[in-house]
């Protein structure tokens, strides 16, 4: 089903950072840390292919369609110490179900294998896992954080 999608990082595409981010800001709110949606642009437009954050979209036909993160963070409440996740998996509504999200999550797990990342971790609000699930990631613990329950999961990287 995903048959002509690409892959490309954000960073090479720096002119949809303002979609991408519009698309997040809708789905889950400005991160905390900001304080405008410009700010927010800013320090994407900021990052580099060398650095993490690592964001990959899924294009079709010139068209941006979906974006996943590859990030670390340091000292959270449920895995502490410095850890690496998948993040921000956004799939353009005209494009869900048809394989996008997978070919993402496939691509930020085999990134993170390249950058000898040994092991990803996830939240997400589908108690029950649902894609995560059927893509082998493997449920923690239930986590609660900002008035929502979250399902934190993880992955071993091959």
């Amino acid at each position: 089903m995903t048959a002509g999608i690409e892959f490309a990082l954000l960073t090479d595409r720096p002119e949809e950072i303002p979609r991408v981010a519009r698309w997040w800001c809708d789905e889950w709110g400005l991160p905390e840390r900001h304080s405008s949606f410009a700010e927010y642009v800013r320090e994407l437009e900021a990052l580099t292919d060398e650095m993490l954050p690592m964001h990959l979209i899924a294009e079709r036909a010139g068209q941006v369609v979906g974006v996943a993160t590859l990030k670390t963070k340091v000292g959270h409440d449920v895995v502490p110490g410095q850890s690496h996740w998948l993040s921000g998996v956004y799939v353009e509504p005209s494009w869900r179900r048809r394989g996008v999200a997978t070919a993402l999550c496939r691509r930020i797990v085999l990134a993170a294998t390249k950058k000898s990342i040994t092991r990803l971790y996830l939240q997400t609000e589908c108690l029950d896992g649902g894609l995560y699930k059927r893509l082998g990631w493997t449920p923690l613990r239930q986590h609660h954080e900002g008035g929502v329950t979250q399902l934190i999961m993880v992955k071993d990287c091959e």
